[in-house]
């Protein structure tokens, strides 16, 4: 097989133009149809390379999947403060003000964890819960998939 001078310049382009296009489909926010059926939006984490030192990109609070049961539609505002603490971010979302949590739990049958982020949507007024929400169906599993208001 011979080579001409073009042919480095071609594998080079081809493995750049796979490589940006894997970047390309690689960022989506996900929507589960089970968990997040709205389809409400979650904060992504973005990782440049100076950052590929720290041990976790996202962390949580670790808790216990029982907590979660008391939260039911038309819970309290301040009883939610009580059960789940201080939100890491309040924001106005697009059926009612948002509370975002980020929970740690232990994986059944394991010693590792798994960081879960949990949205707690209040009705217009935020006075009382209108529906919780995991971004993903495995946190949802872990609490109980009996255990989502609204």
């Amino acid at each position: 097989m011979t080579m001409n001078r073009r042919t480095p310049s071609l594998v080079l382009w081809t493995a750049m133009s796979l490589w940006l296009a894997g970047c390309a489909t690689g960022h989506h926010n996900p929507v589960d149809a089970t968990s997040n059926p709205d389809k409400l939006s979650y904060q992504d984490v973005e990782a440049r390379r100076p950052d590929f030192k720290e041990p976790f990109l996202r962390d949580g609070v670790v808790s216990e999947p029982a907590r979660f049961a008391a939260l039911t539609a038309g819970t309290p505002a301040a009883r939610v403060q009580e059960l789940l603490g201080q939100p890491l971010q309040k924001s106005a979302g697009p059926r009612g003000p948002e509370w975002d949590y980020h929970f740690k739990f232990r994986m059944p049958q394991s010693q590792n964890y798994l960081v879960c982020q949990y949205k707690v949507v209040f009705d217009g007024a935020g006075q009382a819960v209108r529906e919780t929400v995991w971004r993903r169906q495995q946190c949802l599993d872990l609490v109980g998939a009996g255990r989502r208001a609204g």
